[in-house]
């Protein structure tokens, strides 16, 4: 090479990139058509549009271009762009990389083939040229990542909040047929099923049951939530009423407040009705963390129908018992349970609560001097039952 043909990098440079620009129409088409080749998601041309990839590639190119000739090292709208529609468009973050990197690859072969039709441009320059490209590469990948990430991160909020609306018409339990099936197909619930509504105690800011959705849908069940600043509430599709006991060991583990449940129903319209169970199992949960449900019996469900008039059917028949110490109450609640449950067999009641048999008698004896309610008549015993489960399910503060 002599003096005479030899020029300067930025000369060597301005060269190389004007000759490249001569047939930028050719390698945006040739960019825009090894991107739908060889990236699956750009493939069809129904997620991201032929004309919408070549103005894509046509502005990312003349950026780098840019760059390159010193022009553009503060304007990074391209990069922006582009990953802020990839991301609104659902492109998978490494295919739109991947794009990236299809692109970089054969800008650089048109640049290379420019500066070997130029005499007099050094192999030095070329290979600093290298170096500024892939400088620009990463810069314009850092850009667009940035874009993208910040977009996904909007969406997904929007989608949250999007989501948390249509759970809450579920859980409103006033939907009209029409409506109640628009939103249930936008969650992916079915109209009729086996469903659980789960209320949990939060704190403002905290989760109470961390990766409860994934965890939930390792076995099979679908589930979508609503978190406030005090309870956090999901509705849950199950396959059947089998995995029950499955849901509530999974809710239980992960779980890191108390956490109400409803028993299971039927219809997802039911879901309003639902979440007042869960509410009230909640509220009955005495520890610190865990699960109670609510129990699936005609007797709870009537009670949970109509709270108000249970409690005071409660108190009339409970009557003189209420004036008792709580403890001394819950014990006498409690023997005259396990006494229901021992099919009115004080021996096996005893055996349960590890005391004589006398002791349950005796006990008994109280409760009915306390109610005026006679335990060898059926119907009294009936009106027990209401009356307890009634006390014991719901609140009465």
């Amino acid at each position: 090479m002599t003096a005479s043909t030899s020029m300067s990098h930025h000369e060597a440079v301005a060269s190389i990139i004007a000759t490249a620009r001569t047939s930028l129409p050719g390698l945006v088409e040739r960019v825009a058509h090894r991107i739908r080749t060889e990236i699956p998601c750009y493939a069809a041309g129904d997620v991201v549009a032929p004309a919408d990839l070549r103005a894509s590639v046509r502005a990312n190119v003349d950026y780098i271009l840019d760059s390159l000739a010193g022009t553009a090292r503060a304007n990074l709208s391209a990069p922006d762009a582009t990953g802020r529609t990839r991301a609104a468009q659902g492109v998978p973050l490494a295919e739109m990389l991947t794009a990236y990197r299809v692109g970089v690859a054969e800008l650089w072969s048109a640049l290379v083939t420019a500066a070997r039709g130029l005499p007099g441009v050094p192999a030095d320059d070329v290979i600093e040229l290298a170096g500024a490209v892939f400088a620009a590469q990463n810069s314009y990948s850092d850009a667009a990542l940035a874009a993208y990430r910040d977009e996904a991160r909007e969406i997904l909020r929007t989608q949250e909040r999007e989501r948390a609306a249509l759970v809450e018409v579920i859980l409103a339990g006033a939907a009209a047929k029409g409506t109640l099936w628009e939103v249930a197909n936008a969650l992916r619930l079915p109209l009729d099923g086996t469903f659980l509504v789960i209320a949990a105690e939060t704190q403002p800011g905290h989760d109470p049951i961390p990766r409860a959705e994934s965890a939930l849908a390792v076995i099979d069940v679908r589930s979508v939530w609503r978190l406030d600043a005090e309870v956090s509430l999901g509705v849950l599709s199950l396959p059947d009423r089998s995995r029950n006991g499955t849901v509530l060991t999974v809710l239980d583990k992960h779980a890191t407040h108390r956490i109400g449940a409803s028993p299971i129903f039927g219809e997802l319209h039911q879901a309003g009705w639902a979440l007042q169970l869960a509410r009230l199992a909640l509220g009955s949960n005495a520890g610190d963390t865990g699960v109670a449900q609510f129990r699936d019996s005609p007797i709870d469900i009537l009670v949970a129908a109509a709270p108000h008039a249970a409690l005071e059917t409660a108190r009339a028949v409970l009557g003189g018992l209420l004036e008792l110490p709580e403890e001394e109450l819950d014990l006498l609640l409690g023997t005259f349970e396990a006494w229901v449950r021992a099919s009115g067999s004080a021996n096996v009641a005893g055996a349960e609560l590890f005391c004589h048999p006398n002791t349950v008698r005796y006990r008994l004896r109280r409760i009915e001097a306390g109610t005026g309610r006679v335990l060898a008549n059926p119907g009294d015993v009936a009106e027990l039952v209401t009356a307890v489960r009634a006390w014991r399910e719901l609140p009465h503060s």
